[in-house]
């Protein structure tokens, strides 16, 4: 008895194994030859999608779940609105501000921010600000702008759908100014 449990134990091993080698071995073949459409004109099938959206949410998730947002002033998060419109509103657009046409060219597509947020803490919202996200288009800002800039606005798109299109109108694009501020060497002195 003891012997028949060992031969259809062992059965089950090689069984699996030789699955798992197939399919190794069919990835191999439609990654390696080409067969796997990566156009951004096309979606991902339902399982690849599936796959990417689990993997990045849970990701996410599990890697800002050790960071605690800092407390900041309504102020801070007007701050962060000015550099919101300067990073990140030509792919997400902001309140009355649509994306820019090119981010409909974008798979997948970014997703107006003032309802995903929803979904997410501002801790969440400022890993993926600071990180990027592979394969979406959504670059790491951590060489290009301090933590405290990106958790402000990271707490701006916690607090965007409260916002009305004409209080975001009126607030200027940060990088527009340090723009301005570089081109001119003018940090804000009064004109002689």
């Amino acid at each position: 008895m003891a012997s028949a449990r060992k031969s259809s134990f062992g059965a089950f091993i090689g069984g699996a194994l030789a699955l798992l080698v197939l399919l190794v071995l069919i990835a191999a073949i439609i990654a390696l030859g080409g067969f796997y459409p990566v156009g951004a004109s096309s979606q991902h099938s339902a399982p690849v999608r599936w796959l990417l959206t689990e993997s990045r949410e849970n990701s996410v998730k599990r890697s800002a779940s050790g960071l605690k947002a800092p407390q900041f002033s309504a102020a801070d998060i007007r701050e962060g609105a000015g550099h919101f419109k300067g990073m990140c509103q030509e792919c997400h657009g902001g309140p009355g501000a649509q994306p820019e046409e090119f981010a409909a060219g974008m798979n997948p597509r970014p997703p107006n921010l003032a309802k995903a947020a929803d979904d997410l803490s501002v801790s969440e919202v400022f890993w993926i600000e600071r990180n990027g996200l592979k394969m979406t288009g959504m670059p790491s800002f951590a060489k290009t702008d301090p933590d405290e800039d990106l958790w402000k606005v990271a707490e701006f798109v916690k607090a965007m759908s409260k916002m009305s299109p004409a209080d975001y109108a009126a607030i200027p694009n940060a990088h527009e100014q340090e723009h301005h501020q570089d081109m001119t060497g003018d940090k804000g002195r009064e004109s002689d």
